[in-house]
């Protein structure tokens, strides 16, 4: 351990809290550090999910990532591990991905984040397209820190195998272990908006974007540029059909995207009055804003496929690495991207796992509380 986390204090047992929404696992780190039971600095987050929940809301401030728990209510399932790391609390993320998520390629990256010189919000310099695609780019960054981010795939192995992985990511004390129930078997909600126009295929080509050829810092920000005006143009038009059910009070330019957008009502309109209810605009606005990488990563997978991942994978991978300091467990059914029909029983094999493997408090189930 490091000499910076000698005085640390240490749970009696290691505690387990099971939320809803993947975001509201970040209050009981935030505890862990007000408690002196992790640094306020550079603690490592192993993150086991079918997405990496990196992103960052494009409208938040640095000094609003820097507030402490302020932060908690401004996040959503997305976004709430990157504004952790520029308030320098994170200092290490390890994404362990499920065979088909793709969001981004394996390996370690060195990824600064910070305030952007001119508005300041938060911005990283990571030219990778996860990023890129949100106009989330700036090579310039004020009240920076850093923060290393390893992407592995964690997958049905040997125990040989298993060994060597988590031998590979030199996870060290003190960490928390962050577990999706989605990584076990992965819904897409937005598959089933206005399924029968195929709604979100008809979203691709309005929200999609082509990574520049050139990665240097003044092409890249010249096309974050380009593309975050795409964005806010969406937006905005979104934001009127929201409001008024149409584009009729529309005041912004009437690009071509406008036109797209226009296709796009007039067949929404049309299944929404089909069906006998508005349309949800803003809901079509989220699913098409999953759209710009392909799409959002989806396996139904079996309950006897989840047995093995969970007993021949999770289980040997848990007993490879150190004890954790504490574990938080998200559901995401609510949302649908741990199917609902399945994420009570993962829930039950994964809180048995880990109960064994570190025999552990009781689990704290925060999201019946919260519901």
């Amino acid at each position: 351990m490091d000499t910076s986390n000698k005085n640390l204090k240490r749970f009696k047992k290691i505690p387990i809290y099971v939320v809803e929404e993947h975001n509201d696992a970040l209050q009981f780190i935030y505890s862990a550090i007000g408690g002196n039971k992790l640094p306020v600095e550079g603690t490592t987050l192993l993150h086991l999910d079918a997405h990496p929940d990196m992103l960052i809301d494009r409208k938040l401030k640095g000094s609003e990532a820097r507030s402490g728990r302020k932060l908690l209510p401004l996040l959503q399932i997305e976004n709430w591990i990157t504004p952790a790391a520029a308030a320098g609390h994170i200092g290490r993320v390890v994404w362990m991905r499920p065979p088909w998520a793709k969001q981004f390629t394996d390996g370690t990256r060195i990824i600064h984040v910070g305030d952007h010189p001119d508005t300041g919000l938060i911005r990283v310099d990571c030219k990778e397209s996860y990023y890129m695609s949100d106009a989330l780019y700036s090579a310039e960054l004020n009240n920076k820190k850093k923060f290393i981010f390893t992407v592995a795939e964690l997958a049905d192995n040997n125990i040989d195998g298993i060994a060597t992985l988590s031998q590979s990511l030199g996870i060290t004390e003190p960490y928390v272990l962050d577990i999706d129930l989605d990584f076990f078997s992965t819904g897409n909600p937005f598959l089933d908006l206005y399924k029968n126009i195929q709604l979100y295929d008809r979203l691709e080509p309005i929200f999609s974007f082509k990574m520049p050829s050139d990665t240097d810092d003044l092409t890249l920000q010249r096309f974050n540029e380009t593309r975050e005006n795409q964005l806010d143009e969406l937006e905005n038009m979104f934001a009127c059909l929201e409001k008024y059910g149409n584009l009729q009070k529309y005041r912004g330019p009437k690009t071509e995207l406008y036109e797209k957008v226009c296709g796009l009502v007039e067949v929404v309109k049309a299944e929404a009055d089909r069906l006998g209810e508005p349309p949800d605009w803003w809901a079509v606005f989220a699913g098409g804003c999953t759209r710009d990488q392909g799409g959002l990563p989806y396996n139904i997978t079996t309950e006897e496929e989840i047995q093995k991942t969970v007993e021949n994978t999770l289980k040997p991978f848990l007993l490879e690495i150190p004890r954790p300091v504490l574990i938080t467990v998200a559901r995401s059914t609510d949302d649908g991207y741990c199917p609902p029909n399945q994420v009570d029983f993962i829930q039950s094999l994964v809180l048995k796992t880990l109960q064994e493997v570190y025999q552990t408090d009781e689990p704290v189930m925060h999201y019946l509380d919260n519901n």
